[in-house]
């Protein structure tokens, strides 16, 4: 007789994803609106629990996982340089991470060519922020309670090299929305290496140029 997969597994990734068992169907806590994949994935191997999952069908299920959790990691980098936020940009990166941009400089919007470790890498940042904070107004065409940066990304691709290991790499793009225009202030494209540590993704070398 069949062994069922362990429901343990399927559990904690239905509730990752913000669901749960309500008497006795899956519902969504979280968002009742959409699930994610992840908590598609898991239902059906909740649904299909009569059979046991072959070594490949769990290796695909790790892969799916690590490329959600990437997927995530980059997001949380991305918008956190686009709101500013210090915080939710440097944690995206390792404890040791580095952060690197290609060519001579200087760069603008950049004080260095290289930021290493989590510390100096949240500075990117912070400084931007502390700067714009003590910039006269009347000294800029623009009003800057105005000002909304986006920042956008295409192309992306993502390759996992093995467990612990993944690359990254995409095109973007910097939009500037003030009261006086909308313009395009940057583009170029972004190589990154990822690594897993304890059990969690983060950029480990990230490499920017234009």
């Amino acid at each position: 007789m069949a062994r069922s997969m362990p429901t343990a597994w399927v559990m904690d990734r239905i509730a990752a994803h913000g669901a749960g068992f309500q008497g006795g169907k899956i519902m969504a806590t979280k968002n009742p609106h959409r699930f994610a994949p992840g908590v598609l994935l898991a239902t059906a191997a909740l649904v299909a629990g009569c059979a046991t999952p072959s070594a490949a069908d769990i290796a695909a299920a790790r892969r799916f996982a690590d490329r959600e959790a990437i997927e995530d990691v980059l997001s949380r980098a991305n918008l956190g340089f686009e709101l500013s936020d210090p915080d939710q940009f440097a944690n995206a990166f390792a404890t040791d991470g580095v952060f690197e941009l290609a060519g001579k400089g200087p760069v603008f919007g950049y004080d260095k060519m290289t930021y290493n470790g989590r510390a100096e890498i949240r500075a990117i940042v912070a400084d931007r922020v502390a700067k714009a904070r003590n910039t006269d107004p009347k000294s800029l065409s623009y009003d800057p309670a105005t000002l909304r940066r986006f920042n956008r990304n295409t192309d992306s691709r993502i390759e996992i090299l093995d467990a612990t290991h993944a690359r990254h790499v995409s095109t973007w793009m910097v939009v500037m929305h003030t009261n006086v225009n909308i313009h395009i202030s940057a583009v170029g494209r972004y190589e990154d290496e990822l690594g897993k540590r304890d059990g969690k993704w983060y950029i480990v070398k990230r490499r920017r140029s234009e």
